[in-house]
């Protein structure tokens, strides 16, 4: 797998974990609400898929304060990621034309 398709991957996974750690966040008073936390699993060829799983403790806010701290380091990193393929893929170009 080229290596922005894996960071692309990455973004993907990384903004769903945000979206569950706030979603939980947002609906801590809501009657019946079921926390849940990302879980993350490689994808064959390369990169990273994350979906939400329930969690059995009750709410904890500094879990999904944290979460949604690690989400945004994670983003930042697959963007970086992205960036840096480019520019390889960019160098690999000029230096094989």
């Amino acid at each position: 797998m080229e290596i922005t398709a894996i960071g692309g991957s990455a973004l993907i996974a990384a903004g769903k974990a945000a979206n569950i750690h706030a979603n939980n966040i947002v609906n801590r008073h809501t009657p019946n609400h079921r926390p849940q936390a990302p879980v993350y699993s490689p994808i064959v060829g390369g990169g990273v898929a994350a979906f939400s799983q329930d969690v059995t403790q009750p709410y904890n806010a500094l879990r999904d304060a944290i979460g949604l701290q690690s989400a945004t380091i994670q983003y930042e990193a697959a963007a970086g990621v992205i960036k840096r393929g480019e520019e390889v893929s960019n160098y690999l170009v000029r230096e094989l034309a």
